[in-house]
């Protein structure tokens, strides 16, 4: 399969992966925006109903088709975590992180020994379910070089902690919502502090060479963020593109 990781550190693709979060249970969805060209998804356990089994066969379809599944899980909890990264994840992203000490905690729940806490399931997706050919080296292997562990920037005190929770050891890449920090800022997105917040961010993850993410409504605000430097792109929802094109379709129709 695909895996986040390599898009981004691809030399000669000539633009950061485009993704898109995915919020409806079904794996037609999935197959759609690979077909669309999309580099990798984010199902979105945070906000959306995705249970467990709906994660699992979203991911299998995603590795299936070579497209990288990354998921936000829906807190800070063991867990789902431990799961999701045995049905083969390319990536975690911890909403509202807000600190060093939290960063530190679900990076290593997410981290086999003797970084983190994660246990071994080499019997599961992730370790080719243990067959023959695919040993608990190769296991941990995947578990230390490809999963992307990515905690979330969405809150005031969290965009003045960055240095820190960018210094954590196993911080594979950062995301910086935009949406949530506005709203704990007590401003409109597009207040211009809030834009100065998210590229204070932006500067400090750069710094830091750590890879930096954040969402865009729409592909003339994603050729903006390519210009501005961000190493992967989030753009709208599954959801989101239904709702505009079936809104686009009836006004044209209507007249």
């Amino acid at each position: 399969m695909i895996w986040l990781r390599d898009l981004i550190d691809d030399p000669d693709r000539g633009v950061p992966p485009i993704g898109t979060f995915m919020k409806i249970p079904a794996v037609e969805t999935v197959e759609i925006v690979k077909l669309a060209g999309f580099d990798f998804i984010v199902l979105d356990a945070e906000h959306a109903l995705l249970s467990l089994a709906d994660l699992n066969r979203m991911i299998l379809v995603a590795r299936a088709i070579g497209l990288a599944p990354v998921v936000r899980v829906a807190d800070h909890g063991y867990g789902d975590a431990q799961r999701i990264l045995d049905a083969g994840a390319a990536g975690l992203f911890f909403p509202h992180v807000s600190d060093r000490a939290e960063c530190e905690r679900v990076v290593r729940q997410a981290s086999h020994p003797p970084r983190g806490t994660r246990g071994a399931g080499g019997g599961m997706r992730a370790g080719d379910w243990g067959m023959a050919g695919r040993g608990k080296a190769s296991y941990l292997a995947d578990g230390a070089g490809k999963v992307m562990r990515i905690p979330m920037i969405e809150e005031r005190v969290a965009v003045g902690n960055a240095d820190e929770i960018l210094a954590v050891d196993g911080v594979d890449g950062v995301f910086i919502g935009p949406g949530d920090l506005s709203m704990t800022m007590g401003l409109k997105r597009t207040d211009p502090e809030v834009a100065g917040a998210v590229e204070d961010v932006l500067k400090k993850a750069k710094a830091a060479r750590v890879p930096v993410g954040t969402v865009a409504a729409d592909a003339g605000g994603a050729r903006r963020l390519i210009g501005e430097g961000y190493d992967f792109i989030l753009v709208s929802n599954d959801t989101g593109m239904l709702a505009a094109t079936a809104m686009a379709l009836i006004d044209e129709i209507r007249g």
